[in-house]
């Protein structure tokens, strides 16, 4: 496995603003007019063959961001009771931001490779402390 797996995994985060579908199905619109940080969760579910790959690209997404402009801040947690389940949080210093990260991580192909590892898209939305 290489690094750029791994930025694959922060893209798809990014994704998220990339017209996913949120979790009650709608689909996830882009707000770009704020400068507010966000804070974008997502729910992966792995398949089994691409179990393995998803946890690296996982454990590696925190340092993978790191040079990413308004890129914060990352916490992976995973399912205690179905180990194929992620949630990944990350911070991002506005969604704006965050939006030409998933351009870059979709452009490159990183998104799909990520897509092919799981069961279903992921899950996601953008979030602010009230």
């Amino acid at each position: 496995m290489t690094i750029r797996p791994l930025l694959a995994g922060l893209c798809l985060l990014a994704f998220a603003l990339a017209g996913c579908a949120a979790a009650d199905g709608a689909a996830v619109a882009a707000d770009t007019t704020s400068d507010d940080a966000v804070t974008l969760v997502i729910r992966f579910d792995a398949n089994d063959d691409g179990l393995a790959e998803l946890s690296a690209i996982m454990n590696g997404v925190s340092d993978a961001m790191a040079s990413e402009p308004g890129f914060v801040s990352a916490t992976v947690m995973r399912n205690i009771d179905d180990p194929n389940v992620f949630l990944l949080t990350e911070i991002w210093e506005s969604k704006a931001l965050h939006l030409e990260h998933f351009d870059r991580i979709n452009d490159s192909g990183d998104w799909a490779m990520i897509k092919s590892l799981l069961v279903a898209d992921p899950q996601m939305g953008y979030y602010r402390v009230e």
